[in-house]
């Protein structure tokens, strides 16, 4: 099949073609090397097969989120949309309102206590994803790919 082919074909609303994986390759490990290659395949939700392909292509995948960072990144996502909608209403506001609205301290002190709110879940999420490898990935990124394999 030639590449104009495929590309007519999958204009016409047809499926790609499916790769098949047909081959196959055994090797042995010990009882503790199973039990890490099921864990870490589990950990990146990827099969053992899956798994064990990228590694031996070279790729290093992921683990995925954890709940904790998923429940983190959802905090995250709501303090931008607040910070959206603030910066949206003062951005429709005159520069004599601003100035008024900025000028009296009670507002500021509440504003401060809300700002300072969001700023301490967006440092602590950051700072959760420093400490481990959290994000996912794909296996077919050329990026994902680690330096020397």
């Amino acid at each position: 099949m030639t590449h104009e082919e495929d590309t007519s074909n999958q204009e016409q609303g047809q499926k790609k073609p499916v790769i098949r994986r047909d081959k196959v390759v055994v090797t042995k490990v010990t009882e503790q090397e199973l039990k890490q290659i099921k864990e870490t395949a589990e950990q990146c939700g990827m099969t053992r097969s899956d798994f064990i392909r990228a590694r031996a292509l070279g790729y290093k995948p992921r683990p995925r989120l954890s709940d904790k960072e998923l429940d983190g990144l959802r905090q995250l996502a709501a303090c931008r949309t607040d910070m959206v909608n603030f910066a949206n209403a003062l951005h429709g506001l005159t520069d004599n309102e601003k100035i008024r609205l900025f000028r009296h301290e009670a507002t500021m002190l509440d504003w401060y206590e809300k700002v300072a709110h969001v700023t301490n879940h967006v440092t602590d999420f950051l700072q959760s994803t420093q400490t481990a490898n959290s994000y996912p990935a794909g296996t077919t990124n050329q990026e994902a790919k680690e330096d020397g394999a």
